[in-house]
């Protein structure tokens, strides 16, 4: 018989191409609000019993090992050359917790069945750190401006930074504002739009950045400069094109948005201003 294997996944990393099945679990109690469980995995007992500690969370597991015992029969009823390992992903959030929980339990019910089960963690080892900005914006006749900051590194985005030890995202995003442009910022409820991106010069770790919307009047964007070469005001076209990543893009454009004005513009090739 053909082995199967199931494999832990986080959706911040991308989902996993080339799964026959992908199931969610992000619906299920997450121990990464439970400072006792914060920092441990679903590689540890009370991980495992907190995600499955609801009557709902015992009925999905049930519900998806139905559903895989119904795929694995199929998947054994056919032959072909071209069949190969049949490959079911579990994501969660980060895929420390719950994927991992959901993944372990899964693997023991199968293999109590005598089925050969192989178990793979995508994400388990990959160290996620936490920062919050915010997207910076005056209106000029109407229209907003946006703060671009130019980075020692040459690089473009927004006001960003490290979480402190107690701060909330938002007392984050409004110190780092008021740190790198000098600017003092209202924040817009409603949005919150998150990048995640690798850091080339950390092994195995990446960077999780939650922006919120500020706006500010009568005041001028004044760069730190100890930290950036240069901060500027910029109409929603020329900061799209300055910007570097795509997901930064992605974000102004959802700001841009949110405002209600006109996001529709062609696509960018220059970075230059």
């Amino acid at each position: 018989m053909n082995e199967i294997t199931l494999m832990s996944f986080g959706y911040l990393f991308g989902a996993p191409e080339g799964a026959d099945t992908v199931i969610g679990t992000r619906g299920l109690p997450n121990p990464y609000y439970d400072e006792s469980l914060k920092h441990k995995t679903g590689l540890d007992q009370a991980v495992r019993d907190y995600v499955f500690s609801t009557p709902e969370a015992e009925r999905y597991f049930e519900t998806v090992l139905s559903m895989l015992r119904q795929r694995i029969a199929f998947y054994q009823s056919y032959d072909s050359p071209l069949k190969t390992e049949l490959l079911t992903a579990v994501g969660c959030t980060g895929g420390k917790h719950r994927s991992v929980s959901m993944t372990l339990r899964l693997a023991k019910a199968l293999e109590e069945e005598g089925i050969s089960v192989r178990v793979l963690h995508r994400d388990l080892d990959k160290t996620l750190e936490h920062s919050a900005g915010a997207l910076v914006f005056t209106r000029e006749a109407g229209e907003p401006r946006w703060v671009i900051i130019q980075s020692k590194l040459n690089c473009h985005g927004f006001p960003k930074g490290h979480m402190e030890p107690g701060e909330t995202e938002e007392q984050t995003a409004l110190r780092e504002v008021l740190e790198e442009v000098g600017l003092r910022v209202r924040l817009l409820p409603g949005f919150r739009e998150a990048e995640v991106y690798r850091l080339p010069q950390k092994q195995n770790t990446w960077k999780q950045v939650v922006y919120y919307l500020g706006e500010f009047e009568n005041q001028t964007p004044r760069p730190e400069l100890r930290e950036l070469q240069d901060a500027c005001l910029l109409p929603y076209a020329e900061a799209l094109a300055l910007l570097d990543r795509e997901s930064s893009r992605r974000i102004l454009s959802a700001a841009h948005s949110f405002l209600g004005a006109d996001a529709r513009v062609g696509p960018c090739k220059s970075k230059s201003r």
